[in-house]
């Protein structure tokens, strides 16, 4: 019988989510997530951001 892989869990990261439609760029939410691409898609669903403006979305790395 093959044993489970030891997989370490992946390592949320807090991140600042912006709305780049004008300047200065509107701030979102803070959202903790293990990438950029996550913590952008999650915001998105969490505010019905539509397809149209989820390419202006952006996330900053917040170090604690």
């Amino acid at each position: 019988m093959a044993k489970a892989k030891n997989t370490k869990p992946r390592d949320l990261i807090r991140w600042r989510v912006s709305l780049i439609a004008a300047t200065p760029a509107k701030f979102i939410e803070f959202t903790m997530a293990p990438d950029a691409e996550t913590a952008e898609d999650q915001v998105a669903e969490a505010y019905d951001i539509g397809d149209d403006l989820r390419h202006r979305l952006i996330a900053i790395r917040e170090d604690l």
